[in-house]
C-alpha cells in the first residue's frame, strides 16, 4: 500500500540531519585512506535504495496505514518512507500531527545516501527539532566507516547529546582499534564538538585518553592539539613532540609545538602562518635554551613571504639563520637538511611580462661547513638586478638577451661591481629528419673593483663573440619484432676566442661539470667570472628502439666527444697551465627496459686517454609489481667518491613488507646511512618500524635512530618523520600508496 502527502520538508529530513550530526561527531575531518582490495566491504544491496521526490513530497510506504481520530497517523509491517534523497525504515511507526512527533519502533533503519542509522527506537517532534534515538549502529558510506552510541538526543537545531559513543574504519568482525568517548556535545553552528572521558583502544590496549578535548565537526579550522610524536636518537635520546594548532583568524593561524629531547632539554617550535589577498607566508621560530649535549643555546628562525604588488610585479622572501653549524645535523628531519652547507637569506622582486622578467634581489649566505676556512664563504649579492628578455618567431628566427648587474661583497675579499650583457640572435630549421640551428652571440663583462691591490686594474672589462651551430638528423627502420630504431647522428660547432681574464677576480664562477649534455655548449665555466675559450666541434650518436603501440623507449644509447681545434688557455685560476688535450672525455648515456620488470640507467665519462672512468653513476631497479620493488646503485666520482646504494620495498606477506637502504663507501670502507625497518598493513591500520644508522658530521660521528608510524585510517597518523625518510632515500617509494 502507498500513501503520498503533502508534509513540511523538515519533517523526514530532520531525523536525518540527527544522524548526520552523529557522523559529524565521530568522524574526524582528516582523509579516508583506501582500504586494501581483499579487504572486506558492504555489499551494494546493504545500502538502501532512494528515491528523487519534489521538495515537498513524501512517500509512505507500508503493509498497514491508518488514520486514528484524525490527530495520528500509524503505519506498520515493512514502513518505508522516503523523502528526495532521503529514507526512513522501520517495522512500526507512529505519527501524532498535535505535536509533530514521530515515534519508530522495532529497529528504525534511516539513510540519507551516505550514513545509515540502525535503531531500537526513537522519537522526534518535527516542531522544535527535538527528540532521541537508543542504542544505535551506524556505517559512513564514502568512508567505510562504523560505529554505535547508547543514546542520542537533539536539543535544537543544530545541537545534539551523544552517549556511550564509538567509532573505527575497521570492517565488521575486525576490532583492531575503537575511538570512545562517554559524552558527546556538538552544535553545528559553531562547528564545534565537545568530548568527555576520550580513549583510543588499539588491538583492545588504550594508547591515548583525555578527559576532554574540544574538536571541529566540519571543514571549518579549530584550536586545539594535534596529533603527538614520539621518537629516539642515541645524539638526543627520547624525542617527544606536541603540537598544539592555534586558529587566530580565518586568514592567520600557528602550530606551537613543544618538544621534549631527554638528553638536550626542552624545545619550543612553532611555525606561523598568514594569508592576504595579495600575499602569503610562513614564519618558523625554534628554541633550544641551554641545550645540554651542545652547552650552548640553540635556533632557527625561517621566513617565506610570498606578495603580488600589482600587475606582473611579486616579492618573493626565503631568508634562513641558525644558532650553529651543527644545527640541522641535531635536529634536521631528512638528510638532506642534515647534510646542507649553506643555508640561504634572499629577497627577490621581479617584474614579469611576456617576453621580458626582470629581478631585483638581495642574497647573503650563512655557511655551516666547518671545513670552510674564513673568508671563503659565498659572497653576498647586495644587490643582484637581473634582466632576462627573448622572443621567438613562426619563421624560427629567435633573440634573447641576458644581463646582470651586481654588487659583490664579503669580509677580507676583493669585493666590487658587475656588468654583464650577452645578446644572442638565432635560427632554427626543424624539417622532422633533419635540424640544423646557428647562434651568434656577443658578451660584455665590466668591473668596478674595491679592495684591491695597487697594480691591480680596478675596472677590467671583457668583451667576446660567440659562435655555435648545431645540426643533427633522424634516421628511422623497423625491426623484425615491429619495434622501431632510430639512428640519429649530432654535430655541433662552437667557437669562442681567447681573451686573457686573469686579472678578473672570482666571485661566482667554478667549472661547469662534464656531462653528455656539456657536448652541446661552448660554455666551460658557470658564472660570468670566466668565458672558456674554445674552438671545437662535437660528434654524438643516439640510437633508440621504441615501442610504437606505447612510445615507451624500451632501449636508448647515447655516446659522444668534442674535438678540440685549439688549446683552451682561459683556466679558473691564473697560472693554471692550458689544456692542451685534443679532445675531450668519451661521455656516454644508456637506458634500458627489460620487459615490465626490469629497468637500468648509466651514464659514463670515460678518459680515453688512461682508460678510466672519471665519474660513472649505474642504477637498476626490479619491480615485479607495484608494492615490490629493488634498488641497485652505484656511483663513482674520480678520487673523491666510490658509492654502492642497495635500497627497496618487499612484501614478505599478504600484510608484512620489508623496507630498507644501505648506503656504504667502498673508498672511505665504511657505512654512510643503514636503514630497515617492516611495514604491516591490514584493512583499517598500517604500522611501520625503522632503525637507522648515519653519518651526521664530518668527523665521523654516527646517529643510531628508531622510527616508527601508526596510521589509523580516517582518524590520524602517529609519525616520527618516518614518511619522509623512507620517500627520500628509498627510490620508488613515493610511489606507492602506504595508506
Amino acid at each position: 500500500m502507498t500513501a503520498k502527502r503533502s508534509h513540511s520538508r523538515r519533517r523526514v529530513p530532520s531525523a536525518v540531519a540527527l544522524a548526520l550530526a552523529l557522523k559529524l561527531a565521530l568522524i574526524p575531518v582528516a582523509g579516508q585512506a583506501d582500504y586494501l582490495s581483499s579487504c572486506r566491504v558492504p555489499a551494494p544491496s546493504f545500502w538502501p535504495e532512494l528515491r528523487s521526490l519534489p521538495p515537498e513530497v513524501v512517500e509512505i510506504e507500508a503493509d498497514e496505514i491508518e488514520a486514528i481520530g484524525g490527530e495520528r497517523v500509524r503505519a506498520r509491517g515493512e514502513v518505508r518512507v522516503f523523502a528526495d534523497g532521503r529514507r526512513l525504515d522501520a517495522e512500526d511507526i507512529d505519527y501524532r500531527l498535535p505535536t509533530q512527533t514521530v515515534e519508530a519502533r522495532d529497529q528504525a533503519r534511516l539513510f540519507d545516501g551516505e550514513f545509515l542509522v540502525e535503531a531500537d527506537s526513537g522519537h522526534y517532534r518535527i516542531d522544535d527539532e527535538t527528540g532521541a534515538f537508543e542504542d544505535i549502529d551506524y556505517w559512513l558510506r564514502s568512508r567505510r566507516a562504523r560505529g554505535s552510541a547508547d543514546e542520542a538526543a537533539q536539543d535544537g537545531p543544530g545541537r545534539v547529546r551523544l552517549s556511550g559513543g564509538s567509532f573505527t574504519t575497521c570492517p565488521e568482525g575486525d576490532d583492531s582499534w575503537w575511538l570512545y568517548a562517554d559524552r558527546i556535545r556538538l552544535d553545528q553552528e559553531s562547528g564545534r564538538g565537545h568530548g568527555y572521558n576520550v580513549t583510543l583502544r588499539f588491538l583492545n590496549a588504550p594508547i591515548f585518553y583525555t578527559p576532554y578535548i574540544n574538536f571541529p565537526i566540519d571543514d571549518r579550522r579549530q584550536s586545539g592539539v594535534l596529533t603527538p610524536s614520539a621518537g629516539y636518537s642515541s645524539r638526543s635520546g627520547l624525542d617527544v613532540a606536541v603540537p598544539w594548532y592555534w586558529n587566530i583568524a580565518p586568514n592567520y593561524d600557528a602550530t606551537i609545538t613543544p618538544r621534549l629531547l631527554s638528553r638536550r632539554g626542552l624545545m619550543l617550535d612553532t611555525e606561523w602562518r598568514y594569508l592576504r589577498p595579495r600575499m602569503s607566508g610562513q614564519i618558523d621560530l625554534t628554541a633550544l635554551p641551554g641545550d645540554r649535549v651542545a652547552n650552548e643555546d640553540r635556533y632557527l628562525a625561517r621566513l617565506q613571504h610570498r606578495a603580488s604588488l600589482g600587475p606582473g610585479l611579486s616579492l618573493r622572501v626565503d631568508a634562513t639563520d641558525v644558532s650553529d653549524q651543527k644545527y640541522f645535523q641535531d635536529f634536521g628531519t631528512d638528510a638532506f637538511s642534515s647534510s646542507t652547507a649553506v643555508v640561504e637569506r634572499r629577497a627577490d622582486l621581479i617584474y614579469s611580462r611576456p617576453g621580458i622578467r626582470l629581478t631585483g634581489r638581495v642574497q647573503d649566505f650563512q655557511s655551516l661547513d666547518p671545513t670552510l676556512a674564513p673568508g671563503r664563504e659565498p659572497y653576498r649579492r647586495l644587490p643582484q638586478i637581473l634582466l632576462e628578455a627573448g622572443e621567438s618567431r613562426e619563421s624560427g628566427l629567435f633573440w634573447d638577451l641576458r644581463s646582470e648587474l651586481v654588487q659583490f661583497d664579503r669580509r677580507d675579499s676583493v669585493t666590487g661591481l658587475r656588468v654583464d650583457v650577452e645578446p644572442e640572435l638565432g635560427f632554427r630549421h626543424d624539417a622532422g629528419g633533419y635540424f640544423i640551428e646557428p647562434r651568434i652571440a656577443l658578451r660584455y663583462t665590466g668591473y668596478d673593483l674595491d679592495e684591491v691591490e695597487a697594480d691591480v686594474d680596478r675596472r677590467p672589462t671583457r668583451t667576446i663573440p660567440r659562435v655555435s651551430i648545431d645540426s643533427g638528423l633522424i634516421l628511422e627502420r623497423w625491426l623484425e619484432d615491429g619495434s622501431l630504431q632510430t639512428l640519429e647522428p649530432r654535430v655541433y660547432y662552437g667557437y669562442v676566442p681567447f681573451r686573457d681574464q686573469d686579472g678578473i677576480p672570482r666571485f661566482d664562477t667554478s667549472e661547469r661539470e662534464f656531462s653528455f649534455d656539456s657536448l652541446f655548449t661552448t660554455r666551460r665555466f658557470v658564472g660570468a667570472d670566466r668565458v672558456g675559450d674554445t674552438h671545437q666541434v662535437t660528434t654524438a650518436l643516439t640510437s633508440r628502439i621504441i615501442d610504437p603501440r606505447t612510445g615507451t623507449e624500451r632501449l636508448s644509447l647515447s655516446a659522444g666527444q668534442i674535438t678540440y681545434l685549439e688549446d683552451r688557455r682561459v683556466r679558473l685560476r691564473p697560472g693554471d697551465p692550458p689544456l692542451r688535450g685534443n679532445r675531450s672525455d668519451l661521455a656516454a648515456e644508456a637506458l634500458a627496459r627489460f620487459g615490465r620488470s626490469w629497468q637500468a640507467q648509466t651514464s659514463v665519462i670515460f678518459d680515453t686517454d688512461r682508460d678510466s672512468a672519471r665519474l660513472a653513476t649505474l642504477g637498476i631497479a626490479y619491480t615485479p609489481h607495484d608494492r615490490a620493488r629493488l634498488n641497485l646503485g652505484y656511483r663513482l666520482r674520480e678520487d673523491r667518491i666510490e658509492q654502492t646504494d642497495i635500497s627497496g620495498f618487499w612484501p614478505l606477506s599478504d600484510r608484512l613488507q620489508a623496507i630498507g637502504r644501505w648506503n656504504y663507501s667502498l673508498l672511505d670502507e665504511q657505512t654512510i646511512e643503514l636503514l630497515g625497518g617492516l611495514e604491516y598493513r591490514t584493512c583499517c591500520y598500517g604500522l611501520r618500524v625503522a632503525l637507522r644508522r648515519h653519518l651526521t658530521d664530518f668527523e665521523g660521528e654516527y646517529n643510531n635512530s628508531i622510527y616508527f608510524q601508526l596510521t589509523l585510517d580516517g582518524l590520524t597518523r602517529l609519525d616520527t618523520g618516518l614518511e619522509d625518510l623512507m620517500r627520500e632515500g628509498i627510490t620508488g617509494y613515493e610511489t606507492i600508496d602506504h595508506r
